[in-house]
């Protein structure tokens, strides 16, 4: 787990938005995060060993600390510090999201869907379906459920196990999940999911009203 505190306000003015801690086996980083012109980076990190006295820095503790995973933490925690900040969202953020599995199928899904700009050489997915994704994903992983999360999901759109696979690692690399622990099932709900609730909410609201 990636934890996180606040730049001072020197460290803020040279461009730091936040300051991290992460810790692995033998070894313990932190450092900061920047927002420059092509995103967030990492402007600072200091590995240290840990448990072994007399131990020092190898470097196989500097391959093994996930630099792309503490930025994606970082992403996470700042879109959700900015979501938590509007009504709806930190309404919905307060309570427990448990998702559900989806009802319809993949295809039907798409159907039904409004149509999504493709990128270049592959077909796009409708933010319909990415979302049917992740909240399919964050119920059949939740606590109390045998592992085969994935396996489920396929079954429920009924694509290959193989598909739905890549299309969980899609939901997180977009948002509609949070980041999650290598070899581990589970999720919580990314800035994108709380987003979307939040509008499909205030929408049904607004018809009822």
């Amino acid at each position: 787990m990636t934890s996180f505190q606040e730049p001072s306000k020197a460290e803020a003015s040279r461009g730091v938005v936040k300051k991290f801690a992460k810790g692995g086996t033998d070894w313990r980083a932190n450092g900061d995060v920047s927002r420059g012109p092509q995103g967030l980076v990492i402007t600072r990190l200091e590995v240290r060993p840990h448990g072994e006295t007399g131990a020092s820095v190898t470097s196989r503790m500097l391959r093994d600390v996930p630099v792309g995973a503490i930025l994606d933490d970082v992403r996470y925690h700042l879109a959700m510090e900015e979501l938590k900040g509007t009504p709806t969202v930190g309404a919905i953020t307060s309570t427990v999201f448990t998702g559900q599995t989806p009802t319809r199928t993949a295809d039907e899904i798409i159907a039904a869907s409004t149509p999504t700009k493709a990128a270049p050489g592959r077909a796009a997915l409708p933010d319909e379906l990415m979302q049917a994704v992740a909240e399919g994903y964050i119920a059949e992983s939740a606590a109390g459920k045998p592992r085969g999360a994935v396996k489920r999901l396929a079954a429920a759109l009924d694509r290959p196990e193989p598909t739905v696979s890549g299309w969980v690692v899609k939901a997180r690399r977009d948002g509609w999940l949070g980041p999650g622990a290598a070899g581990r099932e589970g999720a919580e709900p990314g800035p994108r999911l709380l987003q979307a609730n939040a509008e499909q909410t205030r929408e049904r609201f607004g018809a009822e009203g």
